[in-house]
Order: C-alpha cells, then sequence, then structure tokens
C-alpha cells in the first residue's frame, strides 16, 4: 500500500498556526494598533504590531540614535522613549506606541549603511542601485517599496535667487575639499566643519522632502558666516557649509535675506528582477534602509538563491538560508505590520529569508515585505516594553543588556498641538536656574547656549511659541545674541 506524501514543513507551521488562532487574538495597543504573537512548528515564535490603514490617528515614522545619524548607539526602548512626546515641525506630537529596529550599521562609525527620511526631512542618502532603498511612507498615508536609486549630485542642488544652480554634494556628511555639503539639525548639534570654509545658515519653510514641486523646497539665507565652522543646527533652518572652489561660489550667489530653492530629488528605477516597479516618492515622509526585500506584489522573491548555491559550493551558508532573528516591514491595503522573530535559542530558532516572506504572504495576507537588521539587533518594543526575547541579549551583550543599534522605525499616534499662553514675544524674563537654551522645542535637540540661575532672556517672536513637547512648553528666547529653546519650567512667570 502506498504512504501518504509527508507534508512540507512550511504546511505544517501554517497548521500549527490555523491551531493556535483561538489562542492568541489580536489585542488592541491603541485606537487602530493591535498586537499578536505565534509560536509555530520548529519552534519559532513571532511577535507582530498592526495598524490600520483606514484610521488616521496614527503615522509611521523613522528615529535615530541619540537623536541623531553622525554615528552612535543606542536601544530600541532608549530611542522610542527620545521620540516620544516630541514635536514635528507643525507642531503636532508623537505617543510611540510600536518601534522595531532598524537598518544595517557600521560598528566602527555607528552609522547606517542605508538611507533615512525622517518626518519628511530627507537626511541621509541611500546607498545607489543597490537593488532595494527601503520601505517608505508617505504624508498621506501611502506605503510602497523603494527601487534602485539614485540620489546626490548633480540630481540635488540649490537654486539662488540669480538664477544659478550649485550641486550638493554631501548631505549630512563630512565636508571634503572644494565641495558644498548640506546639514540639518539631523545630523549634530552642529556641522563639525573646520573654519577654512563658508557656512550659510538658511531658513527653510518646510522639511526638506524628497521630490517636492519644481523647484524645490522655498527657504531664505538668514546669516553668512565667513571663516566659520562648527554652525549650531536649530530645527527650523539648515546650514549650507562650502570649502574651496565651492566656498567661492556660494559667496557670489548667496546674499543676506535672499531667497533660494532647496532640491532634493532622486530617481528610482526599480528592480526589474524581481518585478518591482519604482516607487513614488513624492510626499515621502518617513523611510528606512532595508537590507532584503522577502515579498513584492505577493510574490516571493527568489533572487539570492543562485549566491546561496555558490556559497554552498565553498562550503559556507549565505544569510538568506540560515535561520535567524529576523525583523520585517510589511503591508497590505488594509495593513501595516512590524514584526520580529526571535531565533538562537531552543524557544525559538528563527526564519531564513523564505520563510519570512512566505509567513507574511500565507499568514498575514500582506502583498509587500522588507527585512530590516535581525540577529542580535531584532527588537520590538510596544508601548513601554520588549516583547520578544532579543538574542543579543546572551550572546553579543552577556551582560544581560539590549543591543545598542543605530536606527529604528516607530508607528506613533499624532497628537493635535497643545499651547499655552504664560508668556508673549517681547517679554523679558529670568531663568530660575542654570540650564540651557535648546535648539528646538524639546529634549530631543541639544544645546545652543547654556543659561546661567538668574540670566535674563527676552521672548522672540515664533509659530510654535509656547507649544508642549515632552512634558512642559517651550518658548523661543535670545540671550546675548545667541537664540534657543526654553522649557516654561526653566522661566519665572510674570
Amino acid at each position: 500500500m502506498m504512504k501518504s506524501p509527508k507534508p512540507s514543513r512550511w504546511v505544517v507551521l501554517l497548521a500549527a498556526v490555523a491551531c493556535m488562532g483561538a489562542d492568541a487574538p489580536w489585542s488592541e495597543v491603541a485606537p487602530g494598533i493591535t498586537y499578536r504573537e505565534y509560536t509555530l512548528d520548529g519552534p519559532v515564535r513571532v511577535f507582530v504590531a498592526r495598524a490600520d490603514r483606514s484610521m488616521k490617528s496614527w503615522t509611521v515614522d523613522s528615529m535615530t540614535s541619540l537623536g541623531m545619524i553622525k554615528g552612535g548607539f543606542e536601544t530600541v526602548p532608549d530611542m522610542a522613549v527620545r521620540y516620544d512626546d516630541s514635536v514635528t515641525f507643525d507642531g503636532r506630537r508623537y505617543d510611540v506606541k510600536v518601534a522595531i529596529n532598524g537598518d544595517y550599521l557600521d560598528v566602527k562609525t555607528g552609522t547606517a549603511l542605508g538611507g533615512q527620511i525622517i518626518s519628511g526631512w530627507f537626511v541621509k542618502r541611500f546607498g545607489e542601485y543597490v537593488g532595494n532603498s527601503g520601505f517608505v511612507w508617505t504624508l498621506d498615508g501611502k506605503c510602497f517599496l523603494g527601487g534602485n536609486v539614485r540620489n546626490g549630485a548633480p540630481l540635488q542642488r540649490v537654486i539662488f535667487a540669480d538664477k544659478s544652480e550649485m550641486k550638493i554634494n554631501k548631505l549630512n556628511e563630512p565636508r571634503g575639499d572644494d565641495e558644498l555639503a548640506l546639514y540639518t539639525s539631523h545630523y549634530a548639534d552642529n556641522t563639525g566643519t573646520s573654519d577654512d570654509g563658508v557656512e550659510v545658515l538658511i531658513k527653510v519653510s518646510a522639511p526638506l522632502a524628497i521630490m517636492p514641486p519644481s523647484p524645490g523646497i522655498k527657504c531664505q539665507v538668514a546669516q553668512i558666516l565667513e571663516n566659520a565652522g562648527s554652525t549650531p543646527l536649530p530645527f527650523d533652518h539648515v546650514v549650507l557649509s562650502a570649502h574651496g572652489q565651492a566656498a567661492r561660489e556660494l559667496r557670489k550667489h548667496a546674499k543676506p535675506g535672499d531667497a533660494l530653492h532647496i532640491d532634493l530629488r532622486l530617481q528610482d528605477f526599480g528592480n526589474e528582477g524581481i518585478g518591482q516597479a519604482p516607487g513614488d516618492w513624492t510626499n515621502a515622509y518617513a523611510s528606512i534602509g532595508g537590507p532584503k526585500t522577502v515579498l513584492v506584489n505577493g510574490k516571493v522573491p527568489r533572487d539570492w538563491e543562485a549566491k546561496a548555491a555558490r556559497y554552498a559550493a565553498e562550503g559556507r551558508k549565505h544569510g538568506s538560508v540560515i535561520k535567524d532573528p529576523r525583523t520585517a516591514i510589511a503591508f497590505d491595503d488594509k495593513y501595516v505590520y512590524f514584526l520580529v522573530i526571535d531565533g538562537r535559542s531552543k524557544e525559538s530558532i528563527g526564519m531564513t529569508f523564505t520563510d519570512v516572506g512566505n509567513f507574511c504572504k500565507d499568514e498575514l495576507k500582506a502583498t509587500n515585505a522588507i527585512l530590516q537588521d535581525g540577529g542580535g539587533s531584532t527588537t520590538l518594543w510596544i508601548d513601554g516594553k520588549v516583547k520578544n526575547n532579543p538574542s543579543g541579549k546572551a550572546g553579543a551583550d552577556p551582560a544581560g543588556r539590549l543591543r545598542p543599534i543605530v536606527n529604528g522605525c516607530f508607528i506613533a499616534l499624532v497628537l493635535p498641538p497643545e499651547r499655552s499662553e504664560a508668556f508673549r514675544p517681547g517679554q523679558r524674563t529670568a531663568c530660575k536656574n542654570e540650564g540651557r537654551l535648546r535648539l528646538g522645542p524639546g529634549t530631543l535637540y541639544g544645546q545652543a547656549a547654556a543659561v546661567p540661575a538668574g540670566q535674563e532672556v527676552k521672548i522672540l517672536p515664533h509659530a510654535l511659541n509656547g507649544i508642549l513637547a515632552k512634558g512642559t512648553h517651550w518658548w523661543f528666547c535670545g540671550l546675548n545674541g545667541a537664540k534657543g529653546w526654553a522649557s516654561q519650567d526653566q522661566l519665572k512667570r510674570p
């Protein structure tokens, strides 16, 4: 008598999911955001946060360690707390509910390998022609997977009032000889440059988004600093920093008070090899580099299999066929999913690239998915608690701490602006105790100036005066030529 064919491992895995579905329903984290855990055959443990795209109360954004992309390390919970209760450019406030680890990183420099968009700001360029660029979330709630892209000079440029143009050689990277670099507040507290060039402080009308309407975001020259470096980076300004020949060109065309436009567009060519069409980056609001696409338009790509076979012939294993901890972002027309898979333990052995793609397709019913960094970095934080058991706690970090990384993504409720009327522009007050003025409203921003106890400051005009962030209201102040933000708790009330 013939034996029945043995079911595949993946069929067994999905059967296990079906059996336990009633035991692990979706539970509410916040309006429109739910959470679920899966225990699969293997064993494999999967932790999933899901956000309902029909609800407009939440958004996706990206975060970076220590609030800057210049370099450094921080755990996912610490980053989530850093961005929680922070304000956006227009004064709305985040209530962060879900956070995951982000892109691959350079362990020597503490910087991400891919690009990044934060709150509509293009803050780090993506690798060019590397296959894929990452998950992208737009201001109007759309999402897609970026493909092969080209960004940087000559696409990205400054257009001056006299109609002349200059190419932007560097974006939030160290300025080189004869180069023009653009710095935003996401880089660091200041440009970190030497004083052998010229730096132009530029007030912006909106975040420097990718693909703005031609000819770019409208800005204004606020100040020209000759033979100056390490210029502070306020949250609503950028700095154009030039050296050598580029400095001579910048002096010709940038004049105090002049209007100019900054254009930070890119080209997306898709990825024909895995059936991925070019993405439309218009209104891109948040993005982070992702190392591998594992689901495209409902199909799991096999583009890594030839490379894995070559590795096998050489007696090595390619990462795609190793069962490891994984982090992924997936989506369909109804939901966005943040998910992590535990691995490297008896409780959970992890997944391969193909496993993750199939789980997203067959169980979550997603249509697209991309991996983030995995291994010991894999972390899912939900409303104050890490839900999975990161392998970095036992291996790379024997002290039991979570592994510090360089960036991540989060899902947050978006709260309307709240304001105080305790002060008014032109009013003078004093600081209660020793403190500092910050480069923006909230503790997410660095120091603009130190303030001694009893120091008199003047409230200056600003559209966000009195805005609530990090548990207090903030005021734009002037102090001996310096400008910055003071918390209402610092200031003596009239």
